[in-house]
């Protein structure tokens, strides 16, 4: 399909959309682009139309190659917004390279600029195509990563669409002869370093010599692993709804050991994509099953995924931010105790959930609010008898690395109660007595119940996952 029936072909497939913007940088493809864009505009085809232009900083002369887009822009009577990408050296020296930091700070800025309902629309084409593919191939992807780079898809508040995909790069070059274009011309896509372009000017052209239509072969190998990938999306939609415990962002481990161990892989890579979060590596997958899933029930394992972690806890599977020890906490919380936040840990504290919780409040003074430093006793049940705060914490249904967000109430200097999990005998209304006598060891003063453990929790907005 040539460029101008491929842009208007995406166009017309796209009834509901009223309003366009071109990701220009001012190289060749997406002037092509952006021209095709406005004639269809100067027919009526389309709504409004504008261009965006993204400077990385990373060239010398990127200043003047916003110029020239403001230049082109303002002849094809075009609004450009330009931008300058949030990238520096933590990006341009990140594990992925260069490349995947420059991506990754063009994509930010797109989705920052990006309207409702727009589409964004990008000028790869089918070698781009290509190269993705062998590229994902080489990294041992599976069909989500060999599908390569998707026609349209949703991104940020809109859409983002390539509608040259199905085009050669020389039906491109065609198109800039015929109406003799202007380009600027990156240095950097002759830098051999970088992976794409290691595969474009080395081996790609010795592919091309050897099996003239790889191009297409490899395209058409991309769209059947999109094929393939949507149907085991569809299933491990269905997997997830298994293995998600009702009400919570926990997995069950009995729920992913049923799976058959393959499908168990897919299901967790749903799971972390809904995230927005990176995907795991297979060797990942692999330690999770045999660390976590296969491990004992009682084993404290966790494994670490780049940016952040999966981590086991009785028999749920959890995916967490990177742990950080919760810094060590005091406060005064002064009558007449108007609501109050922990800053070390976000919990929000106010006399109604005090109340709830059955602690007898003073009607002056303060209350010290700390985390548990160890060793702490609190005087439960009748008669009454001393139980060690970190049993009761071993009992909950708190996963280990939450504990110490738990805040400790002291009254008088007497340890009043353990926040949402129990409350001293001695510091309980009397409207929440339990009515029965309970043997040393019972626990009738606290909550062990995981789901009323969980909503206590979530009511005092405190942020566990």
């Amino acid at each position: 399909m040539n460029p101008a029936a491929a842009v208007a072909h995406y166009v017309s497939q796209q009834p509901e959309a009223t309003h366009y913007c071109v990701a220009y940088s001012g190289g060749m493809d997406s002037h092509v682009l952006l021209l095709l864009m406005a004639q269809l505009r100067d027919l009526g085809r389309i709504g409004t139309l504008r261009a965006l232009h993204v400077d990385h900083g990373l060239q010398a002369a990127s200043v003047g190659w916003g110029e020239h887009a403001q230049t082109i822009c303002r002849d094809l009577n075009i609004p450009l917004e330009r931008r300058k990408a949030d990238f520096g050296p933590a990006e341009s020296a990140g594990e992925d390279g260069p490349e995947a930091g420059a991506r990754k700070a063009r994509y930010a800025t797109f989705s920052q600029v990006l309207r409702h309902g727009e589409h964004l629309l990008l000028a790869q084409h089918a070698e781009d195509q290509a190269e993705t593919f062998l590229l994902q191939a080489l990294r041992g992807s599976g069909p989500d990563g060999l599908a390569s780079i998707p026609r349209k898809r949703r991104f940020a508040q809109g859409y983002m669409g390539r509608p040259l995909l199905v085009c050669s790069q020389e039906s491109l070059q065609d198109v800039a002869r015929q109406h003799a274009l202007h380009w600027i011309e990156d240095p950097s896509n002759l830098d051999h370093r970088f992976d794409r372009n290691y595969l474009r000017h080395q081996v790609m052209p010795l592919l091309k010599a050897r099996w003239p239509a790889a191009t297409d072969t490899l395209s058409r190998a991309a769209l059947r692993s999109a094929a393939a990938s949507q149907s085991l999306l569809v299933m491990a939609r269905q997997d997830l709804t298994s293995l998600l415990i009702p009400g919570t962002t926990e997995l069950s481990i009995n729920a992913i050991k049923a799976l058959p161990r393959e499908r168990a892989f897919t299901a967790l890579r749903l799971f972390i994509r809904q995230r927005g979060l990176r995907m795991p590596r297979l060797q990942d997958l692999v330690q999770v099953m045999s660390d976590l899933v296969e491990a004992r029930p009682d084993s404290g394992g966790i494994v670490n995924v780049r940016d952040y972690v999966i981590r086991r806890h009785r028999d749920k599977l959890y995916v967490l931010p990177p742990q950080t020890r919760t810094a060590p906490f005091r406060h005064e919380w002064q009558a007449p105790f108007e609501p109050f936040t922990i800053r070390e840990t976000g919990l929000t504290m106010t006399l109604e959930l005090c109340r709830e919780q059955g602690i007898a409040m003073p009607s002056s003074g303060s209350i010290t609010v700390k985390s548990r430093a160890g060793g702490e006793l609190i005087k439960l049940g009748e008669p009454a008898y001393h139980k060690a705060v970190k049993k009761i914490l071993q009992e909950s249904a708190i996963p280990p690395w939450v504990r110490d967000t738990i805040p400790l109430l002291y009254i008088e200097g007497r340890l009043a109660a353990v926040w949402n999990m129990a409350v001293a005998v001695d510091c309980r209304t009397p409207a929440v007595q339990p009515e029965q006598h309970e043997e040393p060891g019972a626990s009738t003063d606290t909550l062990h119940d995981p789901d009323e453990v969980r909503r206590r929790l979530e009511a005092a907005s405190l942020e566990l996952f």
